[in-house]
């Protein structure tokens, strides 16, 4: 670890700017986090959130520095590193096996890494690099090498103020930093209309910004269903505002849903009361949103708005430009065995996607018929996994930050998101239920049908 700050010193002497800050800090983080796990999964979650404005702040005040290419990576050295510390310094044995579904998706992000198809093996090398960092981070919660609760803490916290960023920028504007890397990068999904930006928040993107509000809502409501604490109803209020006036309907929606699952956690029928629960509301919903679209003076609110009440015209709608992009994405991938790398779905690979919507058709572009079977495998163990963590308090939480971004596991430029989605996955996938071995809490006591 002597040589990470080694390094880094040696960098200030050659490199100016932002870069030497964060040169510095990442050093000392991974320094601390050898003997500290906890701080150095926080410090990772923290700097990944924080990725875009870190990015757009240093492009602002040096725009020809490299600081803007060392932010992406940060996140990933820092997990890196924690997963050598915990895995191979102090050799952590233990008995249970991760799920076959987990490893036939590293396998396959990892043969995607050296694929020479697509958009070259170096930019898919990065791409994988990148993604394996973030889902390896379902390692960590399933092994508990890391207090459970570190996940939901950090969340609510970085979480929070991402929201009320978004909220800010919604209410006062595009900061000057903000602006500028929109003038100079901004893509065609960043406007709502002629000269209307979406919040960005603090995330990557806009959408990544919009992902954590939904999980912040959904780890929320869990969290107020369990503890009845009213204190929760700030971060849901936070997070369902700021994802609302996102426009971003992909992780809006879903944290509509999740406050109404919150009524499911806990009971003998959870998925019955769940699905019943949505019915029910659903109609109720639909004919609100209709009344309060006049009203809504937020773009990005009023978009939502228009979706969920059904008054959404053809003209307008880009549900069809979704679903294409989709179905061609699968397609393509199906005609492959081994898929064509995963540099095709990342921004920083030249030519890449992006992403193409859905995990789904991610996993077919990076790993071919390899990928999708990979993936279905995961949802198959996920959704089998679903009744005992409704009904577990302790891992319902977990359950709802998976929900908020369901089909969004797998996307490469979410460098915060990503890893708190895994390490939620591993905490769901940790559970067992009554006919297989019970597992102790964190806090050392036995699972009883109220925890």
């Amino acid at each position: 670890m002597c040589a990470s700050v080694t390094v880094a010193v040696l960098a200030t002497l050659t490199i100016g700017g932002p870069a030497v800050i964060l040169l510095l800090m990442t050093a000392i983080v991974i320094v601390m986090g050898v003997k500290k796990p906890e701080v150095a999964f926080v410090a990772a979650i923290t700097v990944g959130v924080g990725n875009g404005a870190l990015r757009r702040i240093a492009g602002w005040i040096d725009p020809s520095g490299i600081a803007t290419q060392i932010v992406p990576i940060i996140p990933a050295v820092i997990l890196v590193t924690l997963y050598v510390s915990l895995l191979v310094i102090r050799r952590n044995h233990w008995t249970d096996k991760a799920p076959i579904a987990f490893v036939l998706v590293c396998i396959v992000v990892i043969i995607s890494g050296i694929n020479p198809a697509g958009v070259g093996i170096v930019n898919n090398l990065l791409a994988s690099s990148l993604l394996i960092s973030g889902i390896l981070a379902f390692i960590l919660t399933f092994r508990r090498l890391i207090p459970h609760s570190s996940v939901i803490n950090t969340l609510a916290v970085v979480g929070s103020i991402n929201a009320a960023y978004m909220i800010l920028q919604e209410i006062n504007g595009l900061t000057p930093w903000d602006a500028y890397w929109v003038d100079n990068f901004g893509y065609s999904a960043l406007y709502l209309g002629p000269n209307l930006v979406r919040p960005l928040g603090l995330g990557a993107s806009a959408a990544e910004s919009a992902a954590i509000c939904a999980m912040l809502v959904g780890v929320s409501v869990a969290r107020l269903r369990v503890s009845r604490n009213p204190a929760w109803l700030v971060p849901i209020s936070l997070g369902l505002y700021a994802a609302l006036t996102s426009g971003t309907r992909t992780f809006a929606l879903p944290a509509l849903a999740v406050i109404l699952l919150g009524f499911a956690i806990g009971r003998k029928r959870p998925m019955l009361v769940g699905l019943v629960t949505l019915a029910v509301t659903l109609p109720v919903i639909v004919v609100i949103a209709g009344r309060l679209m006049p009203a809504v003076s937020s773009a990005g609110a009023g978009r939502v708005l228009m979706l969920v009440s059904g008054s959404e015209s053809e003209e307008t709608s880009t549900v069809g430009i979704h679903q294409d992009l989709i179905l061609s994405s699968l397609l393509r991938g199906l005609s492959s065995v081994i898929g064509t790398g995963s540099g095709q779905v990342s921004v920083l690979a030249s030519g890449g996607l992006g992403s193409s919507e859905q995990d789904i058709s991610n996993m077919a572009l990076i790993g071919g018929v390899l990928g999708v079977v990979a993936m279905l495998a995961l949802y198959i163990t996920f959704a089998r996994a679903i009744p005992g963590a409704f009904r577990d308090l302790n891992t319902a939480p977990f359950l709802f930050i998976t929900f908020a971004t369901i089909g969004q596991w797998m996307n490469v430029g979410y460098y915060g998101a990503t890893p708190l989605i895994w390490a939620s996955l591993g905490v769901v996938l940790s559970l067992r239920t009554k006919e297989t071995k019970e597992y102790a809490l964190d806090t050392g006591r036995k699972r009883s049908s109220r925890d």
